[in-house]
């Protein structure tokens, strides 16, 4: 069942042009994954209501909202810096929209109370925002959005600012989340790992229009366009018996006996795993392997090679 269409949902911004038609359904966990300025950020104010289309619709679950307030939709948005009110204390950041839909006291103090429970953080209530760490920022204004009970929830990089390790804690904690709630969410990023990680689906933009969408596995095994190739993920592009071939790092296969020989030019340790750049007679190539399959390859080696 579809929970959100867009249907030719046009925005100009000088020489740039958002062009968009696609649609997210009911429970679906959908990225919009792309690079800078190709229209991510205006796609989710669109949606959200914070602008207005030059042209185009939005429907939600049938309902033609395109010109519908933004306080009207019923779609909570998680920001990138959280937006969070630094002179209110958890408590009262959770409690915002409650007020604002003029629930009464007890109502709201039992809705916080229950939502603090499920997101962890019923002992962060009486504290503020700037003496909480970013995991615990993150789940605030999870629990402010999902409060009100949102149909949609938007997601707007809001992992962007924090360090390794708690955002990979955080990925897991999102899907977790997801699955527990059940709730329809467009998680707008840059980053090709999030998007992999955490959606359903994943659409990707590119100068403004949609340029492919497609589940994780099917964009990066199966990428449609040139722009797909190239932006997810690393790619070896190169010539073998007068073809074009296009083959990820982890298919380039280095051991004692191969096809192919070419001699290593460099070698770049990464967590648990290296890539290896070697020269061969059709160009470079970048093998990617587990650091235990490289052991004992040096810069300079003449080494063997399959490609899969």
């Amino acid at each position: 069942m579809k929970k959100l269409d867009i249907s030719r949902l046009c925005k100009k911004y000088g020489n740039f042009e958002l062009d968009v038609s696609f649609s997210v359904y009911e429970k679906e966990f959908i990225s919009v994954l792309g690079p800078s300025g190709s229209g991510k950020s205006t796609l989710l104010h669109l949606i959200a209501g914070f602008i207005s289309p030059d042209s185009g619709k939005i429907f939600k679950d049938g309902a033609d909202i395109t010109d519908l307030p933004a306080n009207k939709r019923n779609i909570g948005v998680v920001f990138q810096d959280y937006a969070l009110f630094p002179y209110l204390n958890v408590f009262s950041n959770i409690a915002f929209g409650l007020r604002v839909k003029k629930e009464p006291s007890d109502v709201i103090k039992r809705k916080v109370y229950e939502i603090a429970e499920r997101f962890d953080i019923a002992d962060l209530l009486y504290k503020y925002p700037d003496y909480i760490s970013g995991g615990e920022k993150q789940r605030v204004a999870l629990a402010r959005a999902m409060v009100v009970k949102p149909d949609i929830l938007l997601m707007d990089e809001p992992l962007s600012s924090l360090d390794a390790k708690i955002r990979e804690k955080l990925l897991k904690e999102l899907r977790d989340f997801h699955r527990q709630f059940g709730i329809t969410i467009m998680y707008v990023t840059h980053d090709q790992t999030e998007a992999m990680f955490l959606s359903d689906r994943i659409v990707l933009l590119n100068n403004g229009g949609v340029d492919q969408i497609s589940t994780p596995l099917e964009l990066y095994e199966n990428p449609k366009t040139d722009f797909a190739r190239r932006f997810i993920g690393k790619l070896n592009s190169i010539t073998v018996n007068g073809k074009t071939l296009y083959i990820r790092p982890e298919n380039v296969i280095v051991r004692n006996s191969g096809k192919f020989t070419g001699k290593i030019e460099d070698i770049i340790y990464l967590t648990g795993f290296a890539e290896i750049e070697i020269s061969t007679e059709f160009g470079r190539v970048i093998a990617r392997d587990f650091l235990r399959n490289v052991k004992g390859l040096k810069k300079g080696d003449a080494v063997k090679f399959d490609l899969l």
